[in-house]
């Protein structure tokens, strides 16, 4: 084939960037991912994430070459991948891969100008049009100030930037990012994405492997989950990514919800599916405002079976609560408690081997938690104390903890100490 003849790309501009029929991908004959149905639309970031294994980059790499398609099709920008020779594929597809390459002592304008050899015959030099793309996706980068230096006396984190500006220089239709910021310090990985962000608002169509989710949910526009060798769910980051995919998926207990400042999805882990020793014993813990929250994570890591009193929707310590599991009282938000709601309370407390109050504020909307805990009598751990200040029931809350603590309650310095205390317990009444 002619230099001419393969420069020459029949895409579709209509078309998605890219689409995957009914795919089978693999290496050999083992298939990886199986029937995967995917397309990744112009002007849109597409976050692949899933576990370690599961077959995100193999994705990738189906459509480099790198890994064997067994089944189905690839289509990129409407042409059918098997269409395509390397060059022409250069000229629609970039690529940003998860390892850095090997390296020899080429400058970084020379490093990042390789890109252009996809526009270019076997004998030509770069032109001018070439030399003005290479310095503008080295100024996009932030690597101009590194045109001169050689590449293989550069930091991780530079040549990350090196190497997609070398993608960038391309000029791709599609850009495939592998981790693309597993090498960068904050700073510069906020940069990096945040440039795809402005390209793919821009017209490119992206694909990314995302190992931090907060990331993914951040800048991609939809998340696919990459999992037990399929490709599903897919859709918006706030639809994918639940506490309940997050869990069967990655094996993690974690809150799940919009980030406070950016709005986007936030996964927070709380801990890891593990094999816990159950202690033998069963610890009341009373919370709300988010005190209770590391209590309840550290009470759990330690083996108790762990009951809440009331709590409302919306609360971290609520969110905490669900993730691990812990039967509680639910109250809407702002809820005051009921005499249902305390009778339940109660119940739960009075189930409990150990009681333990976080360091909390009381008023009147709560103060029937604290009573419901209180009266069900010791073992009750209180937890830095308790102190006037955190009584806004026009002193009841004090009565009641005074009364409490004459009866043979215990203040704890913190939760250290109240989950050393609950052990301690746990283990003289085996």
């Amino acid at each position: 084939m002619s230099a001419a003849a393969s420069r020459s790309v029949n895409a579709d501009p209509n078309a998605p960037g890219v689409r995957f029929a009914a795919l089978a991908v693999g290496y050999g004959q083992r298939a990886v991912l199986r029937n995967v149905e995917l397309g990744v639309k112009r002007g849109e970031i597409l976050g692949l994430v899933g576990p370690n294994g599961a077959g995100k980059s193999t994705l990738v790499k189906a459509i480099t070459g790198a890994a064997d398609v067994l089944a189905g099709s690839i289509e990129i920008a409407g042409v059918s991948l098997n269409d395509l020779d390397t060059n022409q594929r250069a000229r629609l597809v970039a690529v940003v891969p998860q390892s850095l390459p090997s390296l020899f002592a080429f400058t970084a304008s020379e490093f990042v100008a390789m890109g252009r050899h996809p526009h270019m015959s076997r004998m030509d030099s770069l032109s001018d049009a070439d030399e003005a793309v290479v310095a503008r996706v080295m100024e996009l980068t932030d690597t101009i100030r590194l045109a001169e230096e050689r590449v293989d006396t550069l930091s991780g984190g530079d040549l990350q930037r090196l190497t997609l500006a070398q993608a960038l220089a391309q000029e791709p239709q599609v850009l495939l990012l592998d981790e693309p910021t597993s090498h960068l310090d904050l700073n510069h990985r906020l940069q990096v994405l945040d440039l795809v962000r402005r390209l793919a608002d821009d017209g490119l169509a992206v694909m990314g492997v995302f190992h931090d989710l907060d990331l993914a949910a951040r800048y991609s526009d939809r998340l696919a989950v990459v999992h037990d060798e399929i490709v599903a769910p897919c859709g918006p980051p706030e639809d994918v990514l639940t506490a309940q995919l997050v869990r069967e998926v990655f094996a993690v207990r974690a809150v799940v919800g919009p980030d406070a400042v950016t709005g986007a999805v936030a996964v927070t882990p709380v801990l890891r599916e593990q094999a816990v020793d159950p202690i033998g014993c069963r610890v009341f813990v009373l919370g709300g405002s988010g005190a209770a929250a590391g209590l309840m994570r550290r009470l759990a890591l330690a083996g108790f079976e762990i009951s809440a009193g009331a709590l409302s929707r919306g609360d971290v310590d609520h969110s905490v609560a669900d993730a691990l599991g812990v039967t509680h009282v639910e109250l809407s938000p702002f809820g005051e408690i009921s005499p249902t709601d305390r009778e339940r309370v109660f119940e739960l407390a009075s189930q409990a081997d150990i009681r333990i109050v976080a360091q909390l504020p009381f008023g009147r909307a709560n103060l029937a938690n604290l009573e419901a805990t209180v009266v069900v009598g010791a073992p009750l751990l209180f937890v830095g104390g308790f102190s006037a200040e955190r009584d806004f029931a026009g002193g009841d809350a004090s009565v009641l903890v005074r009364d409490a603590i004459a009866a043979g309650a215990v203040e704890v310095s913190d939760v250290d100490h109240a989950v050393a205390s609950a052990v301690s317990f746990a283990r003289g009444t085996r």
